[in-house]
C-alpha cells in the first residue's frame, strides 16, 4: 500500500513520538506491571469489598499494559535490526534527545547526511513498526469520532 505524503508525514511524526518516549514506555509498563501484581494479590486474598472494582481496574491496568508492552518491543525489535550507524542515530537523537547537530556530530556524519539517514530510518521503521502504527491511527481516528 503506498502512502500519500500526509500519512508518510503523519506516521512518521508518530514513529518520532514512539521514540522520544520510549524510555516513558518501559517506566509505564514497569508500574503497570506492579499495579497488576498488586491486585493480583488482593484478589487472591478475597476481600469482598475490592472484588467488583479490582477486577474493572485490572482489566484496564492489563490492557494499558499489553499496549504499552506492544510498543517498547516492537520499538526494541524494530531498532535492534537497523544496521549499527542507524542505531547510533536513534539512541542519540531520540533516546538521548539530542539536536541533529549534535546527532551529527556523535556519529561522525554532515546534517545533510543526518537527514538521509534519517529518511532511510523513518522508511524501514515504517514497515517494522506498522503494527504500533496501524493500531495507534485506529485509535486517533476512533476517538475523534
Amino acid at each position: 500500500m503506498e502512502l500519500t505524503k500526509d500519512e508518510k508525514r503523519d506516521r512518521v511524526k508518530l514513529i518520532e513520538f514512539y521514540l522520544k518516549n520510549y524510555r516513558t514506555f518501559k517506566v509505564a509498563n514497569s508500574n503497570l506491571q506492579k499495579q497488576l501484581e498488586l491486585l493480583m494479590n488482593v484478589d487472591q486474598q478475597n476481600l469482598p469489598s475490592m472484588q467488583s472494582v479490582d477486577n474493572e481496574k485490572l482489566v484496564a491496568i492489563r490492557k494499558n499494559y499489553n499496549e504499552t508492552l506492544l510498543i517498547e518491543k516492537s520499538i526494541e525489535n524494530a531498532v535492534y535490526d537497523l544496521s549499527p550507524i542507524e542505531q547510533q542515530f536513534i539512541n542519540s537523537r531520540y533516546f538521548k534527545r539530542h539536536s541533529i547537530e549534535k546527532t551529527a556530530q556523535t556519529i561522525g556524519y554532515s546534517k545533510a547526511s543526518v537527514y538521509v539517514l534519517r529518511s532511510r530510518i523513518m522508511d524501514k521503521l515504517l514497515i517494522s513498526l506498522g503494527v504500533i502504527l496501524n493500531t495507534s491511527l485506529q485509535s486517533i481516528v476512533e476517538e475523534k469520532k
